[in-house]
């Protein structure tokens, strides 16, 4: 297993860090016009009548911004501006960088969660990448014959999906489609019937344990979220930068062993981090606010993160904190923890781990409005229960979780106020029931004229300290 990445050092790694340049895809600016679609893209804008658009791009595609503005520019009399760093996952589209700027549109390009945004209306450009579809079908041919097969593809590959699906000869073939893929999606467009998210699967002729996925694309997380919510007869992918077919079936039943272990350690935690992994998926907010309902009617104490781009140094901050679930798009929120120091989970797999009436059979849910409706009929089917001990799958022991709320709910007014109040000793996490103070007092060292015999320290007044850059301080 690969050790925890180091959170201190003399940042020599950094300084001695190989630079990795931008992938150009577009050399002139014909060929910008052409991968880029610009052309389509200026149309929707003048059709639209926007005045203010952001374009949003990945790292990866970043050497060709200015490249695409310039000739987007060329083509529109709206003000076109890129955005620069991301707020959280490139793959996601940033609202709030976007607003920024008051934008009123927001062009992304390359790899998408497509996530539905709640503010700004968004076209998703996905770049045209080619791939040889006769190639695809050779290799295919022995795998899929006499089967059902859905053709999935990356976003960059989504125009090449019928030309591939002629080509191949199985018993039925279908296309997974993108509806976002040629229009510009707003936010009026969501009803209560809900605009599923990501792809549609209306050419499907049954379930989908049926049939057999041919994924088009690299290794990625698109793969990876498809893989473990879709419950497909066989899986296939084939990589165009190698040209390889290769099956997918056994790497599914290894990422689900693993994350089956984390909802074993997440079951024994007794204070549970939520961080905030995106602002702009539609529902967030409603999940947020589910999950601190679901851990309060089950005792679990939990303090809710905004900390970015996820990494382990920033988690690593709060040694208190015993798993962490990671609200975010379902392709950022599925996180291959094992650099990091606590289990990060995603919210369905803090419902199996809390939940007394769903148990883990392989079945997998990322999308929000279906968690949402998971999280409605565990909070009606359980209540606030006592929790009884369980016996842990990780030290081989029973387990009696401890209980921060009980079973009227405290509001979150007086569970935000705990650490106010100030006592000897233990008292103020034995009075208060705040884990964050309970374990600074088990601590050795609490900070200076904490560590001795002195306990009742008078406050002292906060004086103006010096001011300045950390060169020269006035």
């Amino acid at each position: 297993m690969q050790a925890p990445a180091a959170i201190d050092g003399d940042g020599r790694d950094v300084i001695e860090r190989d630079a990795v340049a931008s992938e150009r895809r577009a050399r002139t600016a014909e060929e910008a016009v052409e991968v880029y679609e610009v052309e389509r893209t200026a149309s929707a804008i003048a059709t639209g009548g926007y005045h203010m658009v952001a374009l949003q791009f990945p790292d990866e595609m970043l050497a060709d911004s200015t490249l695409v503005a310039e000739q987007l520019q060329a083509r529109v009399s709206a003000q076109i501006f890129v955005l620069a760093d991301t707020s959280y996952g490139s793959c996601c589209v940033d609202e709030v960088a976007a607003q920024h700027y008051h934008a009123d549109l927001v062009v992304h390009y390359g790899r998408t969660c497509l996530s539905l945004t709640s503010q700004l209306p968004v076209l998703y450009v996905f770049g045209r990448e080619h791939v040889d579809a006769s190639d695809v079908a050779k290799q295919a041919e022995q795998e899929l014959k006499g089967k059902k097969v859905v053709v999935v593809g990356d976003v960059p590959y989504m125009h090449m999906l019928d030309e591939i699906a002629r080509h191949i000869k199985a018993e039925h073939v279908a296309v997974a489609r993108i509806p976002v893929q040629n229009h510009v999606y707003t936010p009026a467009q969501q009803n209560s019937s809900h605009i599923a998210p990501g792809r549609l699967w209306s050419e499907l002729a049954g379930p989908a344990s049926d049939y057999s996925m041919l994924y088009i694309g690299e290794e990625s997380p698109t793969l990876t979220n498809l893989l473990v919510t879709m419950r497909f007869q066989s899986a296939y992918s084939y990589q165009p930068s190698l040209k390889q077919l290769r099956l997918e079936s056994s790497k599914v039943n290894r990422h689900l062993g693993q994350r089956y272990h984390m909802v074993q350690r997440v079951k024994d935690a007794n204070v549970i981090g939520i961080v905030a992994g995106t602002l702009a998926a539609t529902k967030y907010r409603q999940v947020l606010e589910s999950l601190k309902q679901l851990m309060r009617s089950h005792g679990r104490k939990f303090y809710v993160f905004v900390v970015g781009k996820l990494n382990v140094a920033k988690l690593a901050n709060f040694p208190e904190i015993e798993a962490y679930v990671l609200v975010a798009c379902p392709e950022t929120s599925l996180v291959d923890s094992k650099e990091f120091y606590q289990p990060v989970v995603t919210p369905y797999e803090l419902l199996l781990s809390l939940s007394h009436t769903r148990e883990w059979s392989g079945e997998y849910m990322t999308d929000f409005h279906e968690l949402l409706q998971a999280l409605d009929e565990e909070r009606l089917a359980d209540g606030s229960v006592e929790d009884e001990p369980h016996y842990s799958l990780i030290t081989g022991t029973l387990k009696q979780t401890r209980r921060y709320y009980s079973q009227e709910q405290p509001n979150e007014q007086a569970a935000s106020s705990d650490v106010t109040v100030r006592c000897k000793n233990t008292e103020i996490a034995q009075y208060m029931g705040s884990a964050g103070a309970e374990y600074l007092l088990n601590r050795s060292f609490r900070g200076l004229g904490h560590d001795g015999e002195q306990h009742d320290i008078e406050p002292m007044l906060a004086e103006d300290g010096l001011s300045g850059i950390a060169s020269k301080y006035e």
